[in-house]
């Protein structure tokens, strides 16, 4: 099984235009793992890695191939192990040979051999040539790769040479990284805007995990400078299809669900087909009702085919239609309608995906046809319920509403028939989602969730559906990140087309603070699926993480570019500018262009109160402040909301409003607790309120818990966000001392963030920091050099 990303890295042809930015992976084949964890490292921080996973060993054209590599590469990688030292002959040999004869050719100052360690084998005792000793190694311990090992590789690859360090006496043993250390290079960082809110990534799914996307499904600006070069165009795979929304021609237009619900399942299974690349639901929507041309269409999602349908439900009989088109000729490939009752839609879609296979030459294993061949139900009744809450999941709507809705409706479908084990799956996401999402009676959620998932794994314990859903519930039941990234491993293997696995991988290998196998799935995710908007906020969620503020900055310029309607990203991209260079004028030509109806919409409002804040206009800022609602439409508390504007009183001196606007909050959170103790996000709310109310002792004591039970060991994405609220209200508190060691120490740690709200541009300004403003020690610390420097 893999430590990273399941998927085969391919090797272009040398004679590409990027050819010699790549580097060759040279290993014995027991060391495959380590090669694909290195490869992986490096590919998500957009570095070509060629090494042959084809277990092929003799033919000209498979030899001329490595050679050609060899010959062009940047940097040639030989994975040394106790394989190598085992082997007396290989194919790996002649391929160091091949290296060894290529760096004699080249001047002395050009760095091309970079030896990989990955275990106990000495420079002295290792089966090498000669030439590899007079390079340093690197010590990857199984191959898996550091930052700044990755770091070293990068800035060979931009032509930054490294600076030899001493050599270690007995080949750098105790080595964890490389022993070369590059040269800084002089790149200015990027911002990547306001990020969030005071506890958004406490909330674990608000502001990351499930913000767009959860994790089952689902124009850079003038001073955004991309990291990675942009990839060339790759060129459209003959197996590669988008299915586009089905229309609902039922005369009941209320069956609109029903035509989605069948859409939702040939997706589903055209991905169980090995070798077909099908585009993620997500990405066709956008073209429900479109009328630009198939051409077009097949060119903006990178595809070869098209696959357009329709539904047609009257009574108990339904007929799905569906026509496949090659997209670069608009040609018809073949139309077919068929007819059946609700009871043999499933029989519909899959002869639909095996029609689509046989018209693509793509072979379909008997696994693969047992798995299309499944009969979830035969309730109808059941299966509308089993549509309706996973359309509503679809939405990723978060509100505990929606959560509830979601329950009640799978709920429905299981009572409705018992044996439908993928409705019990869903029900376990649901409620295991409830839990992760700290609803009210969370305790009871998590019991209903183990219940539903030991049902489901009972009526179809080999159901691929059925396993992501057990991923999904040790995700969000027990935050057991490990065991759920095994089993998204073997369905990445099942489905190495789907995106969707890849981007529940990212999201799973950064909470266990595996940063660069992140990036890596998430960077899989979105080559798979590029116009996925989920897929771009997770990947530039994971570079923010990890400073690599001028990918994460295009990135959002890139998603505002892509929703130019929607105004929150338009402004995330404003306050880049604002963090970074001081620069108001685009957050200023915003807000210019609201109408007056957009104004004083809720979203207007919210709007113009950050970029009140952002620009120190407290009396702006507090007008509309007192706009915003204590409650979410459904009735629920909005702690959050209103806790940042106990902040905006805080920092005026205000003390009478801001008794007042905590309202009861605090009185709620105290209610809550006495029935869930354990309850992290009640506990870290409840102690901001406390302290910025005055009672400070009590609030360090709820914080501390909230820390003690959310710690970075078992979470790495919420653990460190939550220390770093608690360093901010240390100062509130008076502990300044205490704040900037905790501040100091987590600037070097992945995804404690919070921090990126403030910068020397904006310190005067920030609301979160204001006790520390005119402190020198912080002043100094936003002025470091490494303050925003990427950690990878």
């Amino acid at each position: 099984m893999l430590d990273g990303p399941a998927f085969v890295r391919t090797m272009p042809d040398p004679a590409s235009s990027t050819a010699r930015k790549a580097v060759f992976l040279s290993y014995a084949r027991e060391d495959g793992l380590a090669a694909q964890r290195i490869a992986d490292a490096l590919g998500g921080f957009g570095i070509e890695a060629w090494f042959d996973q084809s277990e092929l060993r003799g033919g000209d054209a498979w030899d001329e191939k490595i050679r050609r590599q060899i010959k062009e590469c940047a940097v040639f990688v030989p994975i040394i192990s106790a394989n190598t030292q085992a082997r007396g002959e290989g194919y790996f040999r002649l391929e160091w040979k091949l290296a060894v004869d290529r760096s004699h050719l080249m001047a002395e100052n050009i760095p091309f051999l970079l030896p990989v360690a990955i275990d106990s084998v000495t420079e002295e005792a290792a089966i090498v040539p000669a030439e590899f000793r007079r390079v340093q190694w690197t010590r990857l311990a199984g191959g898996r790769p550091t930052p700044a090992f990755v770091e070293l590789v990068r800035r060979i690859l931009e032509g930054v040479m490294p600076e030899a360090s001493p050599k270690p006496r007995h080949g750098g043993n105790a080595a964890s990284g490389p022993t070369l250390e590059a040269k800084p290079a002089n790149s200015k960082p990027a911002t990547a805007g306001r990020l969030g809110l005071l506890l958004a990534g406490v909330a674990a799914a608000a502001a990351i995990v499930a913000a767009l996307v959860a994790i089952r499904r689902a124009a850079p600006t003038a001073t955004a400078i991309p990291t990675a070069a942009p990839a060339e165009a790759a060129p459209v795979s003959d197996k590669s299809i988008a299915v586009l929304p089905f229309a609902n021609m039922s005369e009941d237009k209320d069956n609109a669900f029903f035509a989605d619900g069948i859409h939702e399942d040939v997706l589903t299974d055209l991905a169980l087909i090995h070798d077909l690349r099908v585009v993620s639901r997500t990405s066709v929507e956008q073209y429900r009702d479109t009328t630009k041309p198939i051409r077009e269409i097949g060119r903006e999602l990178g595809v070869a085919y098209i696959l357009e349908g329709s539904v047609q439900r009257a009574g108990a009989r339904v007929r799905v239609t569906g026509q496949l088109i090659r997209a670069a000729t608009d040609e018809h490939v073949w139309a077919q309608a068929y007819d059946g009752d609700l009871t043999d839609v499933f029989a519909i879609q899959s002869q639909i995906a095996q029609a689509i296979a046989g018209a693509l030459a793509t072979a379909i294993s008997p696994q693969e046809r047992n798995l299309l061949e499944r009969r979830p139900t035969q309730n109808a009744a059941a299966y509308d319920a089993f549509v309706k809450g996973r359309e509503i999941d679809q939405r990723a709507d978060l509100s505990d509403r929606s959560i509830r809705e979601r329950i009640a409706l799978f709920n429905q479908a299981v009572r409705l028939d018992p044996a439908f084990a993928s409705a019990w799956g869903e029900l376990a996401d649901a409620y295991a989602f409830g839990y992760f999402q700290n609803l009210e009676g969370r305790d009871d959620f998590l019991a209903q969730a183990k219940a539903a998932i030991e049902r489901a794994q009972e009526l179809a314990p080999d159901d691929p559906d059925i396993q992501e859903d057990l991923g999904t519930y040790y995700y969000y039941g027990y935050r057991d990140f490990a065991r759920a990234t095994e089993i998204y491993q073997r369905l990445a293997a099942l489905r190495p087309n789907d995106p969707t696995i890849f981007n529940a991988l990212g999201l799973l290998e950064r909470r266990q603070g595996r940063w660069p196998e992140s990036i890596a799935s998430m960077r899989r995710a979105t080559e798979l699926d590029p116009s996925n908007l989920g897929y771009l906020e997770n990947l530039c969620s994971d570079c923010i993480a990890v400073k690599r503020l001028d990918e994460a900055a295009a990135l959002k310029g890139k998603i505002a570019a892509m929703t130019p309607d929607v105004l929150s990203n338009q402004m995330d991209v404003a306050e880049m500018a604002l963090l970074l260079h001081n620069d108001p004028e685009p957050g200023r030509t915003l807000l210019g262009r609201l109408t007056s109806q957009q104004r004083e919409s809720p979203q207007g409002i919210n709007l113009r109160l950050r970029w009140a804040e952002d620009m120190g206009d407290w009396a702006e800022a507090v007008r509309l402040d007192r706009q915003q609602p204590f409650y979410e439409g459904d009735g629920t508390p909005h702690y959050e909301q209103a806790l940042w504007g106990v902040l905006r009183y805080a920092k005026l001196g205000d003390h009478d409003a801001l008794v007042a606007r905590a309202a009861d909050f605090p009185a709620q959170l105290r209610r809550l607790l006495e029935t869930e103790p354990d309850n992290f996000m009640y506990r870290a709310y409840l102690g901001c309120f406390e302290i910025l109310l005055g009672q400070k002792e009590a609030g360090l004591r709820d914080l501390n818990q909230a820390c003690e039970l959310l710690p970075v060991s078992s979470d790495a994405v919420s653990g460190p966000q939550m220390l770093t609220v608690r360093a901010y209200l240390r100062a509130w508190a008076g502990d300044k001392d205490g704040a900037i060691r905790d501040l100091t120490e987590l600037k070097s740690m992945p995804e404690s963030f919070l921090t990126i709200q403030v910068t020397k541009y904006t310190l005067d300004r920030s609301t979160i920091a204001a006790p520390l403003a005119s402190d020198p020690r912080f002043q100094a610390l936003l002025a470091s050099p490494d303050y925003l420097k990427p950690l990878f």
